[in-house]
Order: structure tokens, then sequence, then C-alpha cells
């Protein structure tokens, strides 16, 4: 009987099976727990198992449970940066990929359950922000002082390239919960302290994770309201550099250029032709991002099903937006 995979994971079923044994024990073996965070975070493993799985409905369901098990595992094992770095990229990757996301796509006529999926993800970009300035402050402790702070930004200066991927998923998380409730003025008056740690993740490493900053900056640019023509010129300067640096092996550039720059300027041409490029991006070209190439995917063809609701030249999509329309400002 062929069972090389079964073999291959024993060790990391074994390590779980014992972690649920033991963690709820005060005398949990320092050596188990951090050999369970090292495996959960993904510690030497290569393409992580979840960011590379083909089916988002399955990582729905079971990253709840992984993100309740580091948190679980942080409060025995709070000196693991890796684990810390795993609960933070974890909380936000599932407000992102699985409120933000679908919250976007609802029709205005289920507008409270917009709003329940948007004040949730909210909340979990807050929670995987913190979970990353938690990981930082092992560096440096002044990270948990007030953003405000003189020590909060001395800190943020002291980091190196060992801490980009705390300082992006710290920013991500921070500017995520800023973009989905831009009217609470205790986020949005500190949007420029989360932008700090995302310029300094910058500064240390540009091309992190085959163009992620990247990614962040067409959004981000696109937005600024004081100079739009500028903002938006940096934005297609940064698709270009995410798109270059993943080799065109990430869908997400081609997604973002589209809702940022071509919706704002009502290029229907140019937006669809980035959901066909985005649909067209092979899967096993980068599997290490099959996880959010296909999620971005599946946006891309339903921005494609939809584009009456976001073009107003559109031929396609108007009767089905006329009937969901309750006078809400998409």
């Amino acid at each position: 009987m062929y069972a090389p995979p079964l073999k291959r994971n024993f060790p990391r079923l074994l390590v779980i099976t014992l972690l649920g044994l033991t963690v709820s024990s005060c005398s949990i073996n320092q050596f188990v727990l951090r050999r369970a965070g090292d495996v959960l975070a993904g510690a030497g493993t290569g393409a992580n198992v979840f960011t590379s799985d083909d089916d988002p409905e399955l990582i729905k369901s079971a990253l709840p449970l992984v993100l309740k098990l580091y948190d679980a595992l942080l409060e025995e094992d709070g000196n693991n940066p890796d684990l810390w770095l795993a609960a933070a990229s974890g909380y936000v990757s599932y407000a992102n990929a699985f409120l933000d996301t679908p919250a976007q796509m609802l029709p205005p006529r289920e507008f409270e359950q917009r709003e329940q999926k948007l004040a949730r993800a909210k909340r979990l970009y807050l929670r995987g922000r913190d979970r990353a300035l938690e990981g930082l402050a092992l560096h440096d402790p002044r990270f948990l002082e007030p953003a405000d702070s003189a020590a909060f930004a001395q800190a943020v200066e002291n980091t190196s390239s060992r801490h980009v991927a705390l300082l992006y998923w710290a920013a991500a998380g921070w500017l995520g919960a800023v973009a989905v409730d831009p009217f609470d003025l205790g986020t949005t008056v500190s949007q420029e302290y989360a932008a700090h740690l995302m310029h300094r993740a910058f500064a240390l490493e540009p091309d992190f994770e085959d163009g992620a900053i990247h990614e962040f900056y067409i959004s981000y640019y696109a937005a600024l309201p004081d100079n739009p023509q500028e903002g938006r010129r940096r934005a297609r300067y940064h698709f270009t550099q995410a798109v270059e640096l993943s080799q065109g092996g990430k869908s997400s550039p081609y997604v973002s250029l589209g809702e940022a720059v071509s919706r704002r300027e009502q290029n229907l041409e140019e937006f669809l032709e980035l959901m066909e490029l985005a649909l067209a991006v092979d899967l096993d070209k980068l599997p290490q991002h099959r996880l959010v190439n296909t999620i971005r995917q599946e946006q891309a063809a339903w921005y494609r099903e939809n584009i009456g609701r976001f073009f107003l030249d559109a031929d396609t999509g108007m009767e089905d937006w006329e009937d969901d329309w309750d006078g809400e400002d998409w």
C-alpha cells in the first residue's frame, strides 16, 4: 500500500497530538511546546501548508482552530518570534481573505451582513497587528509604547532585515483596520505610524515576498487624497515592480491595480484586461502563493461577471445592479 504522505507527515501529527494531550497541564514540557510551535509556524519547512493550498473553503474552516492553537502556545512560549509571526500573518490573512474581501462582494441589499463582516475583519486585523508588535517587542520592548511616542519611533528605526516580516504584518493589519472603518478616528489618526512600519520594511527589504510590499503600495498610494494623479502614478510604478518581482506569478497585483486605479479612472478596457491577466496566472508557478492566487482569481471572475456595478459604460450586469441598488454609494 502506498503511504509516503502519511510517513512524511507523521512527526507533525505526533507533535500536534502531544500538544492536545498536554496543553492544559501546568508542567508542559518546553521542548514539546517549542517543537509544536515551530511546526505550526512553519519554521524551516518551506512553503506553508496553508498558503500553498488551492482550496480556500478548506483553509477557511481550518484556520480558526490553528489561530487559537497559536494563542494557546504563545501563552506558554511567548519568546518564540516565529510563532508571533505566524499568529500575526494568520489573523491578518484570515481577516482579508475570508471577511474583508467577501464583504466587498456582497450586493447593497445585504448591507447589514456586509457591515458585520467588516466589523469582524477590523477586530482581527487589529489582533494580527498586536501579535506582530508583540513579536517585535522581543527585539525591542519600546514597540509596546504608544505609537505616537518617540520611543516607538526609535524602536522602528532600530529594526533590521530579520524583522521585515513582522513589520510588514503589523502595518498590513493596522492599515487594513483603517481601510474597513475610515470613520473610526481612533485608528485613522494613527495610520501615519502604521505607514512608518511599512516604509521601514520597504527600506530594509523592498523585494520582500516576491513584491508583497509593492502590492501593498498599489492600493496605498492610489487612495492618497492630497494628489490623486501623483498617487495613481506611484501606484502604477509599484504595480510594475510587483509583477516583475513575481515574474507574473501572482494575481494580486492585477486585481489591486484594477480596483485602486482602473475603477477610479473608469477605464473599463484596462480593468477587464487586468482581470483577464489575473485569471491567466498559473497557480503552480509560485506554489507558496497558490491560496492567495486562487482567492484573487475568484475575485477577478466575480468582477468580470458583475462589471456593470462598477462602470457606468459597461453593457452587462446593469439590470441586476438596478435591482440591488438601495441608494448606497459604492
